[in-house]
């Protein structure tokens, strides 16, 4: 290989590195102009921005990873998916809300049945306030114990509107499922995770199970 073969491979090289860092530099600042937006209730591209949130979320997330957290990630996520399906979600007919069981007090009485946990308002937690709110508000309401009981209900019962609370990682993936089969979703952090005791602002979320959800 002669002088100028080599010269051409290292020019060639040194292009596409040049390229690669303005890639990153453009998706980062893609990133954070979408957040800012996304905070003044607007999103940039909105079906393109749901596009790849739905099928490339990896790559966002390791790009992200550059300027924040994991749970920051599907924190902004979680609430690009609540600004995006508000308005479908608000003409939904047959909604369900699902709380994790995570929410029961440790000596929850509640004994697991065909449709989750099935609470008998004891009042040691707050899911009967919140269940009894949802249900005079249109919500079929269930408490799962986990990601395969919540798959059956929604093959069963066939929602077209899902309102979840749950963590940040299951939120986000739960919420980028159901967007990729086009079920309008809306979701609610807990305060505290930790799969135990977990907290969730009850005042916050029973008011958007009375008004408006997003």
């Amino acid at each position: 290989m002669d002088l100028s073969s080599i010269w051409i491979f290292e020019y060639l090289g040194i292009i596409s590195s040049i390229l690669i860092v303005l890639a990153i530099l453009l998706l980062l600042t893609a990133i954070v102009l979408g957040y800012y937006l996304l905070k003044k209730n607007k999103i940039l591209f909105p079906k393109l921005s749901l596009y790849i949130t739905n099928n490339f979320y990896s790559i966002l997330l390791r790009m992200f990873l550059l300027i924040g957290t994991e749970d920051t990630f599907y924190n902004v996520a979680s609430d690009f998916y609540n600004k995006y399906y508000c308005e479908e979600f608000k003409k939904a007919k047959n909604k369900v809300l699902i709380l994790p069981h995570c929410l029961r007090d440790l000596k929850c009485p509640g004994k697991l049945g065909p449709d989750g946990v099935e609470c008998i308002f004891c009042g040691k937690c707050p899911i009967g306030k919140i269940i009894n709110v949802a249900e005079e508000n249109g919500y079929k309401t269930y408490v799962v114990p986990g990601s395969t009981f919540l798959k059956r209900v929604l093959k069963e019962k066939r929602p077209d509107g899902v309102f979840a609370v749950a963590c940040h990682n299951d939120m986000f993936h739960g919420m980028n499922s159901l967007s990729r089969k086009n079920i309008p979703i809306q979701g609610q952090l807990l305060m505290k995770d930790g799969c135990i005791s977990t907290l969730v602002d009850v005042e916050e979320l029973i008011s958007r199970l009375k008004n408006e959800p997003c």
